[in-house]
């Protein structure tokens, strides 16, 4: 519970925010000429949601006593004729219902309010603000260091003598570096402090995980257990796997979603949805509660998060039992018999794969990040996981895979990068719940198991920067649950590209094209699930003027994501800007243009928000056809218009150049002296 009044001289931090929330409020209350009442999201913390509690609490405060009413449809009608044609400003603090039933019966009731009423809802989560229609969302930032220990110095000092004060600052400001901007977290610690009454004391406090002081557990983690609560079961364990990630670490959203499907946390839904788009949902409701922070969506941070230092020590309290962490040099979070295994930092095989804490048989986890030489992964290693689900030896020296791999039975989720091993053995295709193997960095590796086909449920192979691997089994067209196939490689005036014709549920490719090849074999144009295609050219193709593979392709109807490397004609291909890709393509990253002089008009590119261009050597002018002023538009002419090509008569000559770029790259354009500008009749022209 919660209350109006509170000393504002102990609030810090929030002073631009303040301002923020008060100019929405003072802007929407003073439009008189807009209908209906508006609704203005804070997002940071929240409560439990008693419809009838709420209600009687609105009516109190205006007022209208409501004693004898206990049933919802009479208080709500209340509401509705107290609030019919006035205008109000109404706070409703803590919102945590993420039930639209519940949230309408108030939307309705309050809609007959005056114009430039406003509601102002304060929540935890994201899908609150949108379930109650917010017309305008405020996000609350972590607040600086120094705001931190303002408030935890107000609490942490009071009463204490001068001297103490000076000699504990310089702690109490690291300890609050440790908060990261958590208002709730500084005020936490503020208190615990409060009672340490020497150096040692606030030393300690220093020295220590927040998460293992249980005095700040108390205090702090019952807010983060409110936002937990709400979660499903499939919810909830998918968040609490998330303590095997060490702290502060950069977390691959994909990854993450296909360790979730290793260890059975993910199930389809009703409609039979793919388990990667359940397991993004999933992602997305936590992410909406804040229980991660994505970093972007675009550039090179596309798809990745991280979580809050306290949100990462909430995980690790709920699974303290479950995961295990070794580094290798004495420091480790301690699991009487944990499920979960990782192994951070270098140390000696004994320090690395042994401990008296750990029984191996019985874990459903095992990561190893070592650093090249620091360890050799034991043989008996693989006769000891007996149940293991996700096995990760990453950068470990294994010269050689033990054939005894295959009795993981239960592995679903495998990954070997940056391994010096030259072969796998056959017995890998044993594995017959994989889902994902990973073996990119690889570089030595030559082949591919024969039965490779046997890998039924195989849904990624991400095998990327694996040069020398240039023998693919016909068998891996077999493997139709197939959604990434990362590093492909095709020679020329060969049949390669049939392998790929029935693996129809490929979502992203990279293809290295090394000479003139037959893309019609792979039939590309019927993979409505690609979302995401590679193609690399090999430096020697020769293929520059002639009728070329890449420009007869039938590329994916859906792809939003292109890259092409080392592209080696002097055009583009022509099908790039045809009007189904200009609906779909986000994202387009062109490299290593050798023998290009001018760009296509890649302003009809409707949907384009991210485009990189790099290295056209023989470009000197980019015109003005880039932004989409052809010569039929700069003429004014309707008989020029007549006379474009099918692809773009199909655009309208008022469409805006690049409505929806928000990231834009020119890189190593040598040769580059002049950008034809736009003159003011070109920009009414553009602009209709």
């Amino acid at each position: 519970m919660t209350t109006s009044i509170i000393d504002e001289l102990e609030v810090y931090g929030r002073a631009a925010d303040m301002e923020k929330v008060l100019d929405q409020i003072l802007s929407k209350s003073s439009s008189q000429g807009r209908d209906g009442v508006q609704i203005i999201s804070v997002v940071g913390a929240g409560d439990p949601f008693d419809q009838k509690r709420v209600t009687k609490a609105i009516l109190e405060n205006v007022g209208k006593s409501s004693p004898d009413l206990s049933e919802l449809d009479p208080l709500i009608r209340r509401i509705k004729e107290t609030f019919s044609g006035m205008r109000f400003l109404l706070v409703l603090d803590d919102i945590w219902t993420e039930d639209d039933s519940k949230w309408k019966p108030f939307q309705y009731s309050l809609k007959d309010g005056a114009p430039g009423s406003v509601i102002l809802v304060t929540t935890r989560s994201h899908k609150v603000a949108t379930v109650v229609g917010s017309t305008d969302t405020h996000d609350l930032g972590m607040i600086s260091h120094s705001d931190c220990w303002l408030i935890m110095q107000k609490m942490a000092l009071a009463g204490k003598s001068g001297d103490l004060c000076k000699k504990v600052e310089r702690i109490g400001q690291k300890i609050a570096e440790k908060c990261k901007g958590l208002p709730l977290a500084a005020k936490t610690m503020g208190s615990l402090l409060r009672f340490k009454d020497t150096v040692q004391q606030w030393q300690n406090v220093l020295n220590s995980e927040v998460w293992q002081l249980e005095e700040a557990a108390v205090d702090l983690f019952p807010h983060l257990y409110l936002s937990y609560n709400e979660l499903s079961p499939e919810l909830k364990r998918c968040f609490s796997y998330c303590a095997v990630w060490p702290k502060n670490s950069v977390i691959n959203v994909e990854e993450l979603i296909r360790l979730w499907m290793a260890q059975d946390y993910v199930h389809p839904g009703l409609r039979g949805e793919r388990l990667e788009l359940v397991g993004r949902e999933y992602f997305n409701n936590l992410a909406m509660r804040s229980f991660f922070q994505e970093l972007g969506k675009f550039g090179h941070q596309y798809g990745e998060c991280v979580m809050h230092d306290i949100v990462h020590d909430f995980a690790q309290f709920l699974t303290k039992n479950e995961c295990h962490t070794l580094d290798g040099i004495g420091r480790n979070s301690s699991s009487e018999r944990p499920r979960h295994l990782t192994i951070m930092e270098e140390g000696t095989e004994e320090e690395m794969f042994s401990s008296p804490v750990v029984d191996f048989g019985r874990l459903r986890s095992f990561f190893a990040f070592c650093r090249i030489g620091t360890a050799v992964v034991p043989q008996n290693l693989f006769c000891s996981l007996k149940c293991v689900r996700t096995l990760t030896l990453s950068r470990c020296e294994l010269a050689e895979i033990p054939t005894k791999i295959g009795r993981l039975i239960h592995l679903g989720h495998l990954v070997l990068s940056g391994n010096p091993f030259i072969t796998m053995p056959e017995a890998i295709c044993d594995l017959y719940y994989l889902e994902t193997l990973d073996i990119s960095l690889c570089d030595k590796l030559s082949c591919l198991p024969e039965r490779i086909d046997d890998l039924v449920h195989l849904r990624h192979l991400e095998n990327a920067a694996t040069n020398e691997l240039r023998q693919i089994p016909q068998g891996l067209g077999k493997l139709t649950s197939l959604c990434s196939l990362t590093w492909f490689i095709v020679r020329c005036n060969s049949d390669d590209l049939v392998i790929l014709k029935d693996l129809n549920q490929l979502e992203r490719l990279g293809i290295k094209i090394e000479g003139e090849v037959d893309f019609g074999s792979a039939e590309l144009g019927k993979k409505v699930n690609m979302r995401k295609m590679y193609l690399l050219f090999s430096y020697g193709t020769h293929f520059i003027e002639t009728p070329s593979c890449i420009e007869t392709m039938q590329p994916p109807p859906n792809l939003e994501e292109l890259r092409l490397d080392s592209y080696p004609r002097t055009q583009l291909p022509s099908w790039l800007v045809t009007k189904s890709h200009a609906n779909n393509l986000t994202k387009l990253c062109i490299y290593k243009l050798r023998n290009i002089s001018s760009l296509p008009a890649l302003w009809k590119l409707s949907s384009l928000e991210v485009l990189v261009l790099e290295g056209p050597e023989k470009l000197e002018c980019l015109g003005k056809e880039f932004f989409g002023v052809t010569k039929a538009l700069h003429e004014n002419s309707r008989d020029a218009l007549d006379t474009l090509s099918d692809s773009e008569s199909s655009f309208s000559a008022e469409a805006v150049a690049f409505p929806n770029l928000r990231e834009l790259y020119f890189r190593h354009f040598q040769n580059w002296t002049n950008w034809e500008d736009l003159s003011e009749d070109d920009e009414e022209e553009m602009t209709g």
